[in-house]
């Protein structure tokens, strides 16, 4: 991918105004890069930008498209305060419509919404619209994926091998994904007892595994890879254009899915039994990879050419 161009509205480093849902946060601009249909991330082409929200987590870290930013000056301001009373309007009842509100960070508002008594009208008004506010989703608790050490220290190699030691590994693999998270429900058909375990736990084991699937497809190359991968990412996107990229990685990636799950989760609408049984079916996921280490996960990393370091430092 190519750094930020004159055809580039905002540079690294700029402090800007982001769209985050209906309302306007401020942010820095830690990359800016252009994106075509060859390297292309999200399926979108044209100036992109990974972002920091000023006072969020780091796990809020994106990409976004350039018409989500604005520039931090006086107009921008001016757009932030009409969309903050806008939607103090829609969320009020009415006959605190006369009043207006003052920007504040996503964290206070939230406070605030629940200090002043009205959190449960906030939740009617969510059921009711069947969408989160900004406040909803920053209010959730964040989902805790413990992940055992021995993975731990999987991870821990993973990450010198492709960040020191400039190494890939080597794709496709094989196992891929959906192969062995298939393996998985295998293993649990043929080794669980059905009365061991909550009639809805059984159940939901097809739909979890498929949607474990999903979150991988659409979060890998956004959210999973290391700078250094990217290019390996685009030409398995070009070699494979049709193929989810479920059944090109494996082990290594996966792994990398469960300890960013808990971010990903705060974007659901997933009740509390349906989260509790995600998170047993995850933790046993990982028991299970831990018996089949050897197997699941790639002995060596492929050495990288001189060109392709270069063209990933670029």
């Amino acid at each position: 991918m190519s750094a930020s161009s004159p055809t580039n509205q905002f540079m690294n480093d700029e402090y800007v105004l982001a769209y985050h849902g209906p309302l306007l946060y401020e942010a820095r601009i830690i990359l800016a890069e252009n994106w075509d249909m060859s390297n292309t991330l999200l399926g979108t082409v044209g100036p992109h930008y990974f972002i920091h929200y000023k006072g969020w987590k780091q796990t809020w870290d994106e990409w976004v498209p350039e018409q989500r930013l604005l520039k931090l000056n006086e107009a921008g301001f001016a757009k932030r305060r009409a969309l903050l009373e806008a939607q103090a309007k829609k969320n009020r009842p009415p006959s605190a419509a006369g009043s207006s509100t003052s920007p504040a960070p996503p964290a206070s508002a939230a406070k605030g919404k629940e200090k002043g008594g009205k959190k449960a009208d906030a939740k009617k008004r969510g059921r009711d619209s069947g969408v989160d506010t900004e406040a909803d989703y920053l209010k959730r608790p964040e989902v805790k994926i413990v992940i055992p050490d021995v993975l731990k220290l999987q991870l821990v190699d993973d990450w010198e091998n492709v960040t020191k030691n400039n190494q890939l590994v080597t794709l496709p693999r094989k196992p891929h994904v959906r192969e062995l998270l298939e393996e998985y429900r295998q293993y649990v058909n043929a080794t669980k007892k059905t009365q061991d375990r909550p009639a809805r736990a059984t159940a939901l084991l097809s739909e979890i595994i498929s949607g474990i699937t999903l979150y991988f497809d659409k979060a890998l190359g956004n959210n999973l890879l290391y700078r250094f991968e990217r290019a390996q990412y685009v030409e398995q996107k070009r070699q494979n254009p049709d193929k989810p990229m479920s059944e090109i990685y494996g082990a290594e990636h996966l792994l990398r899915l469960f300890v960013n799950f808990g971010p990903f989760i705060a974007y659901t609408n997933i009740d509390t039994e349906s989260l509790n049984i995600l998170r047993e079916y995850i933790n046993d996921i990982m028991k299970w990879m831990i018996k089949e280490q050897k197997r699941l996960f790639v002995k060596e990393y492929e050495a990288t050419s001189t060109h392709y370091q270069n063209m990933s430092r670029t």
